[in-house]
């Protein structure tokens, strides 16, 4: 009978370990911190400078500040031959583009908050500018935003630019990525 618990135990456990393995394309929490995004391929973007412990965004990185700075972002496990990676962050609740920064060297590790990686660019937002425009949801109201990570096989042609609509950048970002990884975070204006 104690052979038996201890096999029973040994194929709870495989099992277990089995499932864990298998469950690593949606979402993840990290203990005591908050969701990252990651794909089967294991591309991975989490929260930098700029989010609360909560993972919401923090004033200085929205309309309310003066100063709206982009936020921190941090990569992690790059697919092999990415040539390069693009950002882009769409207001969830209002279905507005807010950021996209494209050309992002694919050994990059992540973006340093309101700074532009060398060799990157800004391409048009939905705000007529070719910057960051960071949450700026009603007051009163909290509005998500979906930040997204994109591993591109080639590089971004030099006519996705300060003149491509948003919504045309945003759908060649989607088309030409071979793995991406996103994340949700709220910002509530009062």
């Amino acid at each position: 009978m104690r052979g038996h618990r201890a096999q029973a135990f040994m194929a709870t456990v495989a099992a277990l370990l089995v499932c864990a393995a298998c469950s690593g394309g949606g979402p993840k929490t990290a203990p005591g911190g908050p969701p990252t995004g990651t794909t089967a391929t294991g591309l991975t973007l989490t929260r930098g400078q700029g989010f609360d412990r909560s993972g919401a965004f923090v004033r200085l990185m929205t309309c309310d500040d003066p100063r709206d700075y982009s936020p921190g972002l941090n990569f992690a496990h790059v697919p092999a031959g990415t040539a390069e990676l693009a950002v882009s962050m769409v207001d969830l609740d209002a279905h507005k583009i807010h950021w996209l920064q494209l050309g992002i060297p694919a050994d990059a590790h992540g973006l340093t908050a309101h700074h532009l990686t060398p060799g990157a660019r800004e391409a048009l937002n939905d705000f007529g500018e070719a910057t960051y425009d960071g949450p700026c949801p009603p007051h009163g109201t909290t509005h998500h935003y979906q930040l997204t990570l994109y591993a591109l096989r080639e590089r971004t042609p030099a006519s996705l630019n300060a003149k491509t609509p948003p919504a045309q950048t945003l759908r060649e970002l989607q088309h030409r990525a071979v793995a991406s990884a996103t994340l949700v975070a709220p910002y509530t204006r009062r």
